[in-house]
């Protein structure tokens, strides 16, 4: 769609539905080149991409809200990113041409336009391209902050130089970010999820034996504002993942079998997170640092967890890498990305470029914002508030219209109004403190 300055409006419907049209023949063509992944290869991608540095926050996190608070967030943002999931996944049936994230904002103004027309109503809410841009921008926010497998580097490397790390894992990415797909990597997301649960399994296993003595706890902290903001979006980031979910169903046999992945995935989050928040508060109580393999007694121990979590987070990465650079490659080249083994030099070269900057702006990222928690909290306020409970929340209700009820539609606009003043506090308070980081460490600064 295209939007008539000065007032936004939107423009023609003849060129919005020529657009329209070139997008879709696009996305089917894309579409039927890349259904191979079964629900259980999906389930292993969206395991990879979600539990990460994540879950070894929480611990932390609770240290701050206290148990009550802990328990009430941690319960509440699990069960709300199943159910945006399973949203996520009734939209992408209901618009099968849709190939990534930014797609479902795009038509949420198609529906709402026809539903306008047939109603005689004189409203009209531009999602269209205003949605897609929101989408997309805030989509990308949370890949610019993926770069933090130096923090683990660091740690095995006893303490180098954190701008040296971050080039090391520069130089490590760039290779595997040549990947296309998701059909194309299903092997390195089966290693990078059992990558994650051998560290868990290691902290879990080492606090229950006794090496980390427990210590006082509180069912209610006196934590200051900002801080309990920061530890809420921790807590959020943790769950973030759901910009990829369009692009993983639009690589399955069948998207409908989603929900089985999401189910799955979830289970596993839900028992993870709730004995790595429990076990680590419990027994390392109130002065728990973020990650918790900080808190390990035993050096040996703490490097042999950051190597696993480092393979954990680098896979990560490279899923984010490569869904932001198949984004630019299509608008910069106009054409569907292509399988890895039937890539021309040219295209080959256009894709080397693309990722070396996306991995490039990834690095100067993570050394002009040095501060792993409060980036964290940034990032979950921005993108996984946003693209977890907001976006999904605001559109369902317009593309799944005609399935759902209107006070249920009602109450997915509150939570999309309640998340979004959320989001918007969270960031306020992630700055807030990384303005105050800035006076202990300095960008670029070992």
């Amino acid at each position: 769609m295209e939007l008539a300055a000065p007032l936004l409006l939107p423009a023609t419907r003849q060129h919005a539905q020529h657009q329209d049209d070139g997008d879709k023949k696009y996305h089917l063509q894309r579409d039927g080149e890349q259904h191979k992944n079964t629900w259980v290869d999906s389930m292993f991608i969206v395991v990879a991409n979600v539990v990460g540095i994540g879950v070894l926050g929480l611990a932390h996190a609770f240290a701050k809200l206290g148990w009550i608070w802990g328990f009430v967030l941690l319960v509440s943002t699990l069960a709300g990113s199943l159910y945006s999931g399973i949203l996520m996944t009734r939209m992408k049936c209901r618009v099968p041409h849709a190939a990534v994230f930014a797609d479902l904002g795009y038509e949420g103004d198609t529906v709402l336009y026809l539903s306008c027309i047939i109603h005689h109503s004189p409203i009209m809410v531009a999602f269209g391209n205003l949605g897609k841009a929101f989408i997309t921008l805030f989509a990308y926010t949370y890949i610019t902050g993926v770069c933090v497998p130096s923090l683990f580097l660091q740690e095995m490397t006893n303490g180098l130089c954190f701008v040296y790390c971050a080039l090391m894992v520069t130089a490590l990415v760039l290779p595997l970010a040549q990947y296309r797909n998701f059909a194309e990597m299903n092997s390195i997301a089966v290693v990078g999820a059992v990558s994650i649960i051998v560290p868990i399994l290691l902290i879990l296993c080492t606090n229950s034996h006794g090496n980390v003595q427990p210590t006082t706890t509180s069912w209610v902290t006196n934590a200051s504002f900002d801080a309990a903001v920061v530890a809420c979006m921790d807590v959020v980031f943790a769950m973030a993942g759901h910009v990829f979910f369009v692009e993983i169903m639009s690589e399955m046999r069948d998207p409908r079998e989603f929900s089985k992945s999401i189910v799955a995935a979830t289970s596993f989050f839900t028992v993870v997170y709730v004995l790595m928040a429990v076990v680590g508060y419990y027994y390392v109580g109130a002065v728990v640092m973020s990650p918790i393999t900080s808190n390990l007694s035993s050096m040996n121990m703490r490097r042999w967890c950051s190597m696993f979590i480092l393979c954990h987070v680098v896979v990560a990465y490279v899923m984010a890498v490569m869904v932001l650079a198949r984004a630019i490659e299509q608008r910069l080249f106009h054409r569907p990305p292509e399988q890895s083994k039937h890539a021309s030099v040219e295209n080959r070269v256009a894709w080397l470029g693309i990722t070396a900057a996306v991995v490039f702006t990834s690095f100067l990222v993570c050394n002009v914002v040095p501060f792993v928690n409060d980036l964290l909290g940034f990032v979950g306020a921005l993108s996984g508030v946003t693209t977890t409970y907001v976006f999904p929340f605001l559109l369902a209700p317009v593309i799944l219209r005609d399935d759902m009820t209107r006070g249920h539609a009602r109450l997915l606009q509150g939570i999309a109004v309640a998340s979004t003043l959320v989001a918007v506090v969270g960031v306020i308070s992630s700055v807030h403190r990384m303005a105050n980081s800035y006076q202990t460490r300095s960008p670029f600064s070992c």
